[in-house]
């Protein structure tokens, strides 16, 4: 298997780990509060790429670089706000691969139309196995309200790892890793202009329980060493299928909820019950492993 492909499973893996958690902190006041609170805390935590980063191996970017990086940003931090909204209102095991599927249609088209290269004809049915899989493990119990930032989180995901690509496209890894990340700090200031956002972030930092304040933070690094890898995957390969292959995250969740739901009552609580979903979350889990089959197969002649 190419080595981005490796990369991109593991992160999935990472990431499944995290989800549950997430859905933890966002429901609980007594943690962080307000879906704003909890972006904001996150995009500030993009910030640590200034300790990693090694003086003097980071250039100044070109204009170009700086937009699409603030763009990126702003992709980012408006989808982690829809998704935590979204979260609030509706289960995380209906609201997670619906996101994902949004998501992977989104990256899809725009890599399709705008990226000559990226998608291989043989690569456009394993993709389309991976979102189809991914959407069926949700049960779509979702409000009308819910649905729409379901909807808007998972497109502008999808629009944040294409520009993402866009920006490796003209920089090596590190700077474009770096700048992305960083500049998700200065759209995370800018919503202290908003006087209600400013209010719920001091509040919701002066409140966060110190146990809830390490939650985050420790979530947030196992996170934080999934996106790094996702993005040198990106960075590789084909962000198309790499962004597809985010379906294996909601696989491991289900082999989690399976394993683990009699010793860890949260999961049924975070949205896993067992045995969520019944047929329709074993189709979708068949259909992203065989979608996860033929990407590797439409890829081994690149080993």
């Amino acid at each position: 298997m190419p080595l981005w492909l490796s990369l991109a499973v593991f992160a999935q893996f990472l990431f499944a780990m995290t989800v549950l958690v997430d859905k933890h902190i966002v429901v609980r006041v007594a943690h962080i509060g307000r879906p704003i609170v909890y972006t904001f805390v996150i995009s500030i935590l993009s910030g640590f790429v200034v300790v990693i980063a090694p003086f003097g191996l980071v250039s100044l970017p070109s204009a170009d670089t700086l937009r699409l990086s603030v763009l990126y940003a702003v992709a980012f931090a408006g989808a982690l706000f829809f998704l935590y909204s979204s979260l609030r209102i509706a289960r995380a095991s209906d609201v997670a691969p619906v996101v994902g599927a949004v998501s992977t249609i989104t990256t899809l088209f725009l890599a399709g139309f705008l990226i000559e290269g990226d998608i291989r004809p043989s690569v456009i049915p394993p993709v389309m196995l991976l979102a189809a899989g991914t959407a069926l493990i949700s049960r779509f119990h979702f409000s009308r309200r819910a649905l729409g930032r379901v909807l808007l989180s998972g497109f502008l995901f999808g629009l944040s790892v294409f520009v993402a690509k866009l920006v490796f496209f003209g920089v090596p890894f590190l700077d474009g890793f770096f700048w992305t990340r960083f500049m998700g700090v200065f759209v995370a200031f800018s919503f202290l202009v908003v006087p209600s956002w400013r209010n719920a972030i001091f509040y919701g930092g002066r409140n966060a329980s110190s146990k809830g304040k390490a939650l985050v933070v420790g979530n947030k690094v196992i996170g934080g060493g999934a996106s790094i890898l996702t993005a040198y995957a990106i960075s590789l390969g084909s962000v198309s299928v790499v962004n597809a292959l985010a379906g294996l995250q909601f696989v491991f969740l289900f082999i989690f909820a399976l394993l683990f739901a009699k010793r860890m009552p949260a999961l049924e609580e975070n949205g896993m019950p067992r045995g969520h979903g019944g047929w329709q979350t074993g189709l979708g889990v068949a259909l992203v492993a065989l979608g996860v089959a033929l990407v590797y197969l439409t890829h081994a002649d690149l080993l």
